[in-house]
């Protein structure tokens, strides 16, 4: 058996497989990440969530462990991944986890080829290079202080300030200034606009940056609702987000491009569908969307101890894994 697992600000999941393909068991616990809850908290949920799935199976038939987390540089202290370690032993899992970054998983959840591109756009957003499966340049990732263009904290912020301009008459009219006001505000304040325009201010203030990124939904309605403002935010994150991919990946080559995160997941959302049209115009290769990321940490974790079976092979395993018919 394999475990495949994955480390997130909101939930631990894990899955155990076997080396066949067939899904065992898949949980899902608190928070893990251990740069959002810290190390001895993160070990803790993957210790419970590991103890969890293998109710019932033999810890000690698990092979390989291969655990993917965003910000994995933490784990680059040996203690660190020792702590993690130390949780799987405990629940009797002898096998030393391998740790690999959110796009590697990303990347190897929608495909087996080993060479390619990952666009990730969630509440931050990044373009990685992908050679051999492991990240070998990358294009913002710089976190809601430095970067993170087109991304769900990006679309939040600039539907604030489109409100705040259209309350100040420097901006056009939009929607937004009723929905942002609402929710940062319960309504808006009776009063001259330039109390209405502070009030926006200090509330975004009062609350921790990264909480702009739940905004983002109130672009999405808006657009679809038919706001001019709403729609340029959206043609401004997809041109940021595809200025990300070809930072990254050459005009001419064709492995293929993996799209993940809230932001460009969905096919037919505002942004997904812009920047999957700005991507076909650029560059050729198959553009997918990422599969479960335990699915392909578990992928990973297979190939890493059946080294010496076919690709074809593997892609069957890996189809199985994805949940796609083999073939």
């Amino acid at each position: 058996m394999v475990i495949g697992a994955d480390l997130g600000g909101t939930s631990t999941r894990l899955t155990v497989a076997t080396t066949a393909g067939a899904r065992l068991a898949t949980v899902q616990g608190a928070g893990g990440n251990p740069t959002t809850h810290g190390v001895e908290r993160a070990a803790a949920e993957l210790g419970s969530a590991t103890r969890r799935a293998l109710a019932g199976l033999d810890p000690r038939a698990v092979a390989a462990v291969v655990i993917g987390v965003a910000g994995r540089a933490t784990l680059d202290d040996e203690r660190a991944a020792q702590a993690f370690a130390g949780a799987l032993a405990a629940a009797h899992v002898a096998a030393r986890p391998e740790f690999v970054g959110d796009a590697e998983v990303a990347f190897s959840s929608a495909t087996p080829h080993p060479d390619g591109t990952v666009l990730l756009a969630g509440t931050g957003a990044m373009a990685v290079r992908i050679r051999d499966r492991h990240t070998t340049s990358t294009s913002d990732g710089l976190g809601w202080l430095l970067g993170d263009e087109g991304s769900a904290y990006w679309i939040g912020r600039e539907a604030v300030r489109a409100a705040i301009a259209a309350i100040g008459g420097t901006g056009p009219e939009t929607a937004l200034t009723g929905t942002v006001s609402d929710r940062l505000l319960d309504g808006p304040p009776i009063g001259p606009a330039h109390r209405y325009r502070s009030a926006l201010i200090r509330a975004v203030a009062a609350r921790p940056p990264i909480e702009l990124a739940t905004l983002a939904p109130l672009v999405v309605e808006a657009e679809a609702a038919g706001d001019a403002v709403a729609a340029a935010i959206c043609d401004d994150a997809a041109a940021r987000l595809a200025r990300l991919v070809g930072d990254v990946r050459g005009p001419h080559e064709t492995g293929p491009l993996v799209l993940n995160g809230s932001v460009v997941r969905e096919a037919d959302s505002p942004v997904g569908r812009r920047v999957r049209r700005l991507i076909a115009e650029r560059f050729p290769g198959d553009v997918l969307t990422a599969a479960d990321g335990i699915a392909g940490a578990a992928w990973l974790a297979v190939r890493s101890i059946r080294p010496h079976w076919s690709d074809e092979r593997l892609a069957q395993v890996h189809a199985l894994l994805a949940g796609r018919p083999p073939g």
